[in-house]
């Protein structure tokens, strides 16, 4: 579980991310959900992570030290203000069964990185650096609550299934 603390450069350049990912998608003129779903699969992974010990805990962590290290150059570069710490808020708590999910997204996330291609792997990434980062706000955190149940809910139904023996 990550307890770094996201500063405003941080936000800012997870935001910046999120907006020009969002404005591509957008001007395509066809805009189709499936076309958002590299950069929104790795944004819920890397929600996710940041409820994670672990290597996938570890990474988050690590992404938002990063990011608020990039962010403290653009901000204070571009608009001359202070890179100050952002409420830090948590997305709750995973079950086992959530922990489940979150294990096979980052597998996904790996396979579909492999068969990747240039423009994609930057969706996967910055969907990722989006999500570990945003996440750790009280007001994304907050949003973020309800795929936390969700996935909860979906891995604890896999898990009760395979303890139950399907209900036979």
């Amino acid at each position: 579980m990550s307890s770094t603390a996201i500063t405003v450069g941080g936000l800012a350049v997870s935001l910046a991310a999120t907006g020009i990912y969002g404005w591509k998608w957008w001007k395509t003129g066809t805009r189709k959900p499936a076309d958002l779903a590299p950069f929104a699969g790795s944004y819920v992974l890397g929600g996710l992570a940041t409820m994670c010990a672990g290597i996938l805990g570890l990474l988050a962590g690590w992404t938002a030290l990063v990011g608020n290290g990039i962010g403290k150059h653009a901000v204070s570069g571009t608009a001359g203000g202070h890179a100050d710490t952002v409420n830090h808020g948590t997305a709750g708590v995973l079950t086992p069964g959530g922990h489940l999910v979150a294990f096979l997204f980052f597998v996904g996330f790996i396979v579909a990185w492999k068969a990747a291609t240039k423009v994609m792997k930057r969706q996967l990434f910055w969907g990722w650096f989006s999500g570990s980062t945003m996440t750790l706000t009280v007001g994304v955190a907050g949003l973020f609550l309800h795929v936390t149940g969700l996935v909860n809910g979906l891995g604890d139904g896999v898990l009760g299934w395979f303890n139950n023996g399907g209900g036979v």
